[in-house]
């Protein structure tokens, strides 16, 4: 293996494809195409196996270059090395293929805290660049830090944190703060975008009358995890809608988060119920209570086939309207997919995540400094 440097992997790359390509005509048929940079970190040797196969999968929405940084296995290997591989695409004409190229770079941690510089020297030029932190959110770390404070986005996944209302808080409280010019996206916040859509469907055109009427909400998700996903969808829905939380912060959510609605208090309860499998915080169902002179009640909720969601909505306790729609699973490629298709600042996650803060506990903002000491 050659020594670890930008013009080394840069050389490897090239080889790389004039070996897959026709040596005589070089490369002929071949195209390296680049849409983005995602750089992804790994915390381990398991995560990183794992992170390595969906960015595989990315590279069919997004071509690109893909890099992954993970930590070594032993401390008795290399302080730094790396692996290149490419994947083709072809569609119609399979003469004709869309290249593009994964990077791995594996180091010892003490290497890590400085490689963002090394990160930085591999990247295409002009292409936009995307951070994907996969893991627990940390304290404080150097990689991190610098990733953060000068890339455009950076992705977190809050279904992986240890502690989730506790990161999430933190992130609410001090992220515009220490990185105002770093767009943040969380992966939780794509996967519950189908919800919102239907929501805001209920209530569309002659509908909407009924949303200053909201007496309460309740948002079902599988017992036994953190409901983050249904927290999000509450924090939408008080965002969208200017409600206020004045209540003492939460950090119990098995109790009713209370709002302020134009007509007077809002109750939101996230209410578990038992989960059929492993994605117990996925969102089982909603349901919306209107007060007034004609009371109704809106649902959004799965069928025993999961992947069918019922959307109904009854005014005067008749029904007004149903309709079924098809939910296919997302898998964490497909969520990536989805969100990297926009790169501009989404001003209405912005402010659910603030409307977020305004919920939970104020976190120990001392404990963001001590990991820096």
């Amino acid at each position: 293996m050659n020594a670890p440097s930008a013009q080394n992997i840069e050389r490897d790359l090239t080889g790389l494809w004039l070996e897959k390509g026709d040596t005589q005509t070089q490369l002929s048929g071949i195209k390296r195409i680049y849409t983005t940079n995602l750089v992804a970190y790994a915390s381990d040797h398991e995560d990183g196996y794992r992170v390595e196969g969906i960015l595989g999968d990315m590279m069919q929405y997004h071509p690109g270059r893909y890099i992954l940084v993970r930590p070594a296995a032993d401390t008795t290997e290399a302080p730094l090395r790396y692996y290149v591989s490419g994947r083709c695409l072809s569609w119609a004409d399979p003469e004709k293929r869309v290249c593009c190229d994964m990077v791995k770079l594996v180091a010892q941690k003490e290497v890590i805290e400085n490689l963002y510089g090394f990160a930085f020297s591999i990247l295409v030029p002009d292409v936009p660049v995307e951070f994907w932190w996969t893991g627990d959110l940390p304290y404080y770390s150097p990689f991190f830090e610098n990733m953060a404070s000068q890339l455009s986005r950076v992705w977190v996944d809050s279904s992986k944190f240890k502690d989730p209302i506790q990161s999430v808080a933190r992130l609410a409280a001090f992220w515009n703060k220490r990185y105002p010019k770093t767009n943040l996206a969380d992966m939780n916040w794509i996967r519950i975008q189908r919800w919102q859509a239907l929501v805001a469907e209920l209530f569309d055109g002659d509908w909407s009358k009924y949303l200053k009427d909201i007496k309460q909400v309740t948002i079902e998700y599988g017992e036994g995890s953190t409901p983050l996903r249904s927290l999000y969808l509450a924090a939408w829905l008080g965002a969208q809608l200017g409600w206020r939380h004045h209540q003492p912060r939460m950090n119990d959510l098995s109790k009713p988060i209370m709002f302020e609605g134009p007509k007077g208090p809002v109750e939101v309860l996230l209410k578990p119920i038992p989960a059929p499998d492993e994605r117990a915080d996925r969102i089982f169902a909603v349901g919306i209570v209107t007060e007034g002179e004609q009371p109704a009640i809106f649902t959004v909720a799965r069928d025993e086939d999961p992947h069918q969601v019922i959307v109904r909505s009854e005014i005067n306790h008749e029904l007004a309207f149903s309709r079924v729609v098809t939910f296919e699973h997302l898998h964490s490629d497909d969520v990536l997919a989805i969100g990297l298709k926009h790169f501009e600042a989404d001003p209405v996650w912005k402010k659910t995540l603030q409307m977020v803060g305004t919920i939970l506990v104020h976190p120990d903002m001392s404990l963001e400094d001590k990991g820096k000491a």
